[in-house]
């Protein structure tokens, strides 16, 4: 496998792969500085590597990327173009980068969404400066294989969720920042939650600890095709929410909608039948295990 680099280590993916790829260098945002070039420069200055996994992002849930749209914008167009231009001049022999599947068109006319859709027309406007940024590395590994022969590679997972995300309502991701209403209403005795939109969008969760396991297969196996990564669960957001209240113990409580508040993209399940081919044993954990599995953690306090 040779000498890897892992960007983003003390986030919630990065986490994880640490107990598939231990012997892999991680860094985070305390080490450099990925959005400065002089930094990205000094990085490979000091070490030299065979890989990099460019797991490293400005990420959060959708209201926090209405409020900084610039930041989710710029932080990760720079982060991407930097890290994989300088891999290049480094002679990096593989690079894998980490999507998203809110990068896919809104407007889509048969789902699942293949990975052949990936241009074909706008992503949903709440998540424009964070799903540019992330197409743009897809068109940069794209154009850098085509033009330099490279053999760079990227994944497109669906939302994550795991014991280390962010929590918090603002900032978090959504099975996250459930999870910790939860707690806090049980905490203080309260006979409702109130989640944002009208709980009809439908979404994949997959536990960052499975996509961890897919990322370490695919160094393992030297694979170098890009493709969707998701768990073949696709739920309304009200769904989860009741999978959740279940998986917590809170099943009386009721669910108040801010209908105020935007839903978000509606629908974006993504196809996994090129990742069915391509790791045919892979096989994730259910998302009312996952859930649970993280409330009994955290209600531990561990």
């Amino acid at each position: 496998m040779g000498k890897i680099l892992v960007t983003g280590g003390s986030g919630l993916l990065g986490t994880y792969l640490k107990k598939n790829l231990p012997k892999a260098i991680y860094i985070s945002s305390k080490d450099y500085d990925l959005t400065s070039e002089k930094d990205v420069i000094k990085l490979f200055k000091n070490s030299k590597f065979d890989r990099v996994i460019h797991l490293a992002a400005r990420v959060g849930g959708v209201h926090h990327n209405i409020q900084e749209p610039v930041k989710y914008f710029e932080e990760n167009i720079l982060m991407n173009t930097l890290l994989i231009k300088h891999s290049y001049k480094n002679n990096v022999k593989r690079f894998l980068g980490v999507l998203s599947s809110c990068i896919y068109p809104d407007k889509i006319k048969k789902y699942p969404i293949k990975e052949n859709l990936l241009f074909s027309g706008e992503p949903h406007k709440s998540l424009f400066p964070y799903s540019y940024a992330k197409r743009s590395m897809a068109l940069q590994i794209d154009s850098y294989n085509q033009k330099f022969k490279t053999k760079y590679n990227y994944i497109i997972p669906c939302n994550l969720y795991g014991e280390f995300d962010k929590f918090g309502e603002i900032q978090g991701h959504f099975v996250g920042a459930l999870i910790d209403k939860i707690l806090k209403a049980k905490k203080n005795k309260k006979k409702s939650i109130k989640l944002f939109g009208d709980g009809s969008p439908m979404r994949q969760f997959m536990h960052a600890r499975d996509l961890a396991k897919v990322i370490s297969i695919i160094i393992k196996k030297n694979m170098t095709e890009s493709f969707n990564i998701a768990t073949s669960e696709n739920y309304s957001v009200k769904k989860i929410a009741n999978i959740a209240l279940q998986a917590c113990e809170f099943e009386n409580t009721k669910l108040i909608f801010d209908r105020s508040m935007p839903n978000g993209q509606l629908r974006k399940d993504i196809d996994i039948k090129k990742l069915k081919r391509l790791i045919p044993r892979f096989k994730p954990i259910l998302l009312k295990d996952g859930i649970r599995e993280i409330y009994l953690k955290k209600k531990e306090g561990i």
